[in-house]
Parts: structure tokens; C-alpha cells; sequence
């Protein structure tokens, strides 16, 4: 074992798939990323026979370890894999997956000095495999996710999370907990939702590409797979309970008026869904045969429907249980989310924002403090009066209210010269100083306790050496000086300070200064003896 650590761990877990393990790790050898600057730690799920058998002989440049443990399920293999983990940066990955030379590189460049970042990956199909009509269904569903985060018209979040292509810092996974060992299914997706509470950013890397080989060839298996997702998706969200994405019944109402009946009564008697689960598969392969692929795809989406459904209401125990569970979600997340619901949200923010200012002038001291009043305020303090409007903004556009919330838009750009987009992400408890002069993209992230000054610029720009295009996320605690231009897809960590009239457009680790150069200073020639190059005379007075 090398006494240098190396910078990146990749850790795979593996269960009777030795020809595709050895596959992968002979892609992993071939990485543009120096070989002292990762390794790769394979935990053995309990392989018969042992996978170690297959990786005799195998030469892979890096450091290769291979950890071993009975049967216990893949979370409970990846972390151990991950505890014994010696880099900084990890990347979980599947045994059936590809990866092409500079698979590594892509993920460890995204994870800057300080940064907290968990980096999805992007899984495609692998061309050269024959699927059945439901692995293309699979398939298609991750390209359609894939679509949605690279076009921006999606954000990563923590239920984005997927072990097949991902990485993040070990000491946030850590910090977070780990898997779940008690979930048979999902466990990733609930590991990030504590990574997104705990702090973390989500990020797509359209480069950091993997191909999926698909083994699964099994109907039955792969419809007794859909029914433990709804199992362990309930379980999940039993431990998240503040969270509506997290929920799994929210998917009865987003469902579209011609399935709903159907999953109903799945719901009511489960039997159903296995039946009307093959008459619909059926029809599914009929259509593909016809060449009528999106036809067949909507039908399979049927399928892993019921026993989605299936699966819930086995784990729900009864149909009353079931019920109950239905309307108090449509109670505190349906019922409530109506367009006063929407206004109240927003002005619990503005009132995190007051709080902000107030601990703001507690700290540094004001000429004219807060009232305490929130009417007050708003009447006296720019700032808040400009972050009001924002969050007014957002709350009629979110409550359909299309022209209203442009009304707001231009509004806020006549009286304060700022022009902050509605799907800018601002949280609660930022501050604006002064407030005039701001240009905040649509893609920007601005984390709490973040102060920004008079002209600063958030804005769109791409990176010159990924090309990825975005705009920058301030972490929390970020203090953006008067002036200040930050450009493209950067990351600025929690708690550092960009003084006025830096122009940057690179990400910098936490806790960092970062100053403009010095101005020059000359002393200017006698009146008399001024040239063009000493700058314009003020015009004399006569």
C-alpha cells in the first residue's frame, strides 16, 4: 500500500458478476487521472464463488483492494467499501456499468477546495445491449432525467441521487450517516435526502458519462423489484416526514386521469395489479413489435405502476391504513398548498430575511437600526423592500399567477435597477445591502446568510475547460462585496468574502478572501503641464 493517499476512492459492490467487474476495472486502469491519485476498493457481497478468484492475475495500475462480506445487501457492501476508503473524494459505482478514459477526471475536477458537492453522474444505455421493453423503459426514464438537469429545466436534488454514477467528499457522507442498512431498496435516494439537509449541493456532470449493461432479463423479478421500491419508498418516508417529495403517495395525484383508477384499485385489493400487470405488459410488447415504441413505454410505466402501488399497500398493511395515509398527505401538502398557502410561505421568508439584517446590525453596528417591526421595515430598509418583491414574485408565480408575477419583475427592475430572475434560488435569511444595481441569472444559488452589495452580478457563463454553462451557487454565509461580477457554473464556499469589484469566474474554497488587484497610484502632474494621458480638465469657470 503506497504511503501517499490518493485523492480519489472509487468503490464498487459487486454479487456474481465477475466477467463485468473485470471489465470495469480494466476502464478504471485506463483513466487519464494518475494512477497515485486514486484507487479502487471492491467490497464482495457475498459472490459465489468469490469474486476474488476472477481478479487474480489482474493488473490495474492504481491501487486495487478487495474487501469481502457475507451476503448483505449492496448498502451495507458500499459502505464498508466507503469506511475503508482512504481518499477524500469518493465515486460509487455499479459492477455493470462502463466508463470512458477521463470518466474520473470529470468527477474530481467538479469537486473544488471546500466545496460539499455530490455529483451526479450521467447513465446511458449501453448501445451495444439487446434490452427488453422494460430496460428500455428504464432507460428512457434516466435519458428523460438526464434531459431535464443538463437543460437546466431541472435541479438536482437529493432524491436524484443514484449509486450506479456519483460522487461526493467521504467526510459529508460521514457526516450524513451513511446508508441506511435497515433499506433493501432506495437506500441512495434516502442518503440524499440527509446530504441536502445536512448542506450539501447537488450538481449534474453531463460529462461524467457511464454505460449500463444491463443483466436484467427477468419480467418477474423486475416487476417483484417495482413492487420493493413502493415498500422501502413508504419506509423512507416515514423517516422524512417534513419532506412532500419524499412521500410516495404524492404519485396518486400526479397521475394522469386515465391510471388513476387503476392504481386505485390496486390499493384496494393488490391481487389486482399482477394480473392487470401481465394483460397490460402484453400489450406493451405488441405495440413495440409494431414499432409503436412510445406507445410501449407508456404501457410499461402502467405496469411498474401497479406494483409500485402494490408494494405500498402491501408494506401500509391495510387499506385503512392505506387511506388515512392518503388524506393526511392531501391534508398538510394538497389541501395546504393553495395560493394563500403559497403567500404565507413567502412571507415567513421575508421575515427571515429581517432576521438576517437584524443580526447583521447587532453585529456591525448601524446608524439606523431595525424597528423590529416587519411593516417597518419594509417601509425603511431597501434591501429588504427589494427581497420582498422577490419573494412576492416567486409566491404568484408559483400559484399560477403569470402576469401578476411579472407585474413584480418590472416592477423591481423600475424602482431598484436590479434585475432578479424568478427561478434565481435566494434561501431565507439572506440580505441585500443597499440593493440597487443586481443581476442574479436564473440559475444562481444563494444559500443563507449570504450578503450581497449594490451592483453585484450573479450570471450565466460557461466553464472554458468542462464547457458546462450555469451560473455561480454561494454557499452559505458568503459575503459578495459592491461591484462584485461573478460569472459560469463556479462554487463559492461557506463563509468566504469576495471584495467589491473583484471579477471572478472560478470557484474558490470555503473560508476564503478573495480582493481585487490594487489600483495603481500616481501622483498627477502640475496643472499646467497635464497631457491627454493625465485624463480630462475640468472645464474653467469664466
Amino acid at each position: 500500500m503506497s504511503s501517499r493517499l490518493p485523492r480519489v476512492s472509487v468503490v464498487i459492490a459487486t454479487f456474481n458478476r465477475p466477467q463485468l467487474l473485470v471489465r470495469l476495472l480494466g476502464e478504471l486502469a485506463e483513466q487519464t487521472l494518475p494512477a497515485d491519485d486514486y484507487e479502487v476498493v471492491v467490497v464482495d457481497d457475498g459472490s459465489t464463488p468469490p469474486a476474488r478468484a476472477a481478479l487474480e492475475g489482474l493488473r490495474v495500475g492504481c491501487e486495487l483492494r478487495v474487501e469481502e462480506q457475507p451476503n448483505r445487501g449492496a448498502a451495507v457492501a458500499r459502505h464498508k467499501g466507503i469506511v475503508t476508503a482512504r481518499g477524500e473524494i469518493l465515486v460509487v459505482l455499479d459492477d455493470d456499468m462502463r466508463v470512458g478514459r477521463d470518466f474520473l477526471e470529470q468527477h474530481a475536477r467538479r469537486h473544488e477546495p471546500g466545496s460539499r458537492k455530490v455529483v451526479i453522474g450521467c447513465i446511458e444505455p449501453d448501445p451495444g445491449v439487446k434490452m427488453p421493453l422494460f430496460e428500455r423503459w428504464h432507460a428512457a426514464k434516466i435519458a428523460e432525467r438526464n434531459a431535464r438537469f443538463a437543460s437546466g429545466a431541472d435541479r438536482p436534488s437529493g432524491s436524484a441521487l443514484y449509486t450506479g454514477n456519483v460522487s461526493m467528499r467521504r467526510r459529508d457522507y460521514l457526516a450524513a450517516g451513511g446508508f441506511d442498512p435497515t433499506l433493501g431498496h432506495s437506500e441512495d435516494v434516502e442518503l440524499g435526502l440527509r446530504l441536502e439537509k445536512g448542506g450539501a449541493a447537488f450538481e449534474f456532470c453531463a460529462e461524467a458519462v457511464s454505460l449500463h449493461d444491463s443483466d436484467h432479463t427477468s419480467l418477474e423479478r423486475w416487476r417483484a423489484r417495482a413492487a420493493r421500491y413502493g415498500a422501502f419508498d413508504r419506509k423512507i418516508a416515514r423517516k422524512h416526514p417534513d419532506l412532500p417529495r419524499a412521500n410516495p403517495w404524492r404519485f396518486l395525484f400526479e397521475l394522469n386521469p386515465v391510471s388513476r383508477p387503476l392504481m386505485a384499485m390496486t390499493i384496494a385489493a393488490p391481487s389486482l395489479s399482477k394480473p392487470l400487470g401481465l394483460l397490460a405488459y402484453g400489450a406493451s410488447t405488441g405495440l413495440a413489435s409494431l414499432g409503436l415504441e412510445k406507445a410501449a413505454l407508456a404501457g410499461t410505466n402502467l405496469v411498474f405502476g401497479l406494483d409500485y402501488f402494490r408494494g405500498l399497500r402491501e408494506d401500509a398493511g391495510s387499506l385503512r391504513t392505506s387511506l388515512a395515509e392518503i388524506a393526511a398527505f392531501a391534508a398538510r401538502h394538497l389541501l395546504s398548498a393553495g395560493r394563500g398557502a403559497l403567500l404565507l410561505r413567502g412571507l415567513d421568508e421575508i421575515r427571515a430575511d429581517q432576521a438576517a439584517m437584524r443580526r447583521y446590525e447587532q453585529k456591525y453596528g448601524h446608524a439606523a437600526p431595525s424597528s423590529g417591526h416587519l411593516a417597518a421595515d419594509l417601509v425603511q430598509k431597501i434591501g429588504l423592500q427589494e427581497l420582498a418583491g422577490y419573494r412576492l414574485m416567486r409566491a404568484l408565480r408559483d400559484a399560477g399567477l403569470t402576469v401578476a408575477a411579472k407585474t413584480v419583475s418590472r416592477s423591481m427592475r423600475h424602482a431598484f435597477g436590479s434585475d432578479i430572475h424568478w427561478d434565481a434560488e435566494l434561501s431565507p435569511g439572506v440580505m441585500l445591502v443597499h440593493g440597487f444595481g443586481l443581476a442574479i441569472s436564473h440559475a444562481a444559488q444563494v444559500g443563507p446568510g449570504c450578503i450581497l452589495f449594490q451592483n453585484v452580478t450573479l450570471g450565466m457563463g460557461t466553464d472554458p475547460q468542462t464547457r458546462q454553462t450555469g451560473a455561480p451557487t454561494l454557499e452559505a454565509n458568503v459575503h459578495v462585496g459592491p461591484g462584485a461580477t461573478l460569472i459560469g457554473p463556479i462554487t463559492v464556499g461557506a463563509g468566504s468574502k469576495i471584495m467589491g469589484g473583484v471579477v471572478l469566474t472560478r470557484s474558490v474554497p470555503a473560508h476564503s478572501v478573495v480582493a481585487a488587484p490594487e489600483p495603481e497610484v500616481r501622483r498627477r502632474a502640475e496643472t499646467a503641464n497635464l497631457t491627454a494621458a493625465d485624463g480630462p480638465l475640468h472645464a474653467s469657470r469664466g
